[in-house]
């Protein structure tokens, strides 16, 4: 096996295992196992557990903003575009039925002085609240509600990863379909 292939096999393994039963639950003799190489061969590619963890937060934000501009990318309108990233959520929590976000389960299993793995989880949600930043920009509000524009961004970010949570926590959609709606309130 070409060892980009490898890496890739490894990655994927454990991304879905770290995912789906949580990074401490994951055990690496787990993931050598069911991605079927040879103990040399993961830690040739991810000298520690840590290392692997690092390039799943890495791999998982490029999918997710991938994803989100393609989904994104036939709307025009900021205003719409702003509420589809709502419709984007949602879609993506049913088809992990509603187990949450990846990045906010990983930060939940982290010890304090795992400050790297903090780093890149805020990196990703920096980059989404700039991203929603950005849209503002370009809409015309007409009464911000004496809010300033980062104060909106902060809160459509919140209710975009409030509702994320609650989602999973019940099962189903009705809080991201209600988030949309106050963000929409917002947008006015």
């Amino acid at each position: 096996m070409k060892e980009s292939a490898a890496k890739t096999k490894i990655l994927n393994v454990a991304s879905r295992l770290f995912y789906e039963q949580g990074y401490n639950a994951t055990g690496i003799n787990q993931i050598i196992d069911e991605a079927d190489i040879a103990r040399g061969s993961l830690y040739n590619h991810f000298p520690s557990k840590k290392d692997l963890l690092s390039a799943y937060i890495e791999q998982a934000e490029n999918l997710w903003f991938t994803a989100l501009e393609e989904y994104l990318s036939p709307i025009k309108d900021p205003r719409s575009k702003l509420l589809s990233i709502f419709d984007f959520r949602e879609q993506e929590q049913f088809k992990t039925d509603f187990r949450g976000c990846q990045f906010a389960k990983v930060v939940a299993e982290l010890t304090k002085d795992d400050l790297k793995i903090y780093e890149q989880v805020s990196h990703e949600k920096d980059k989404l609240k700039q991203y929603i930043k950005s849209l503002l920009v370009q809409i015309h509000l007409k009464s911000p509600a004496a809010l300033t524009l980062d104060m909106i961004a902060e809160a459509i970010f919140l209710l975009l990863e409030g509702s994320t949570v609650a989602a999973s926590l019940y099962k189903g959609e009705a809080s991201i379909k209600n988030a949309k709606i106050i963000a929409a309130s917002l947008l006015i």
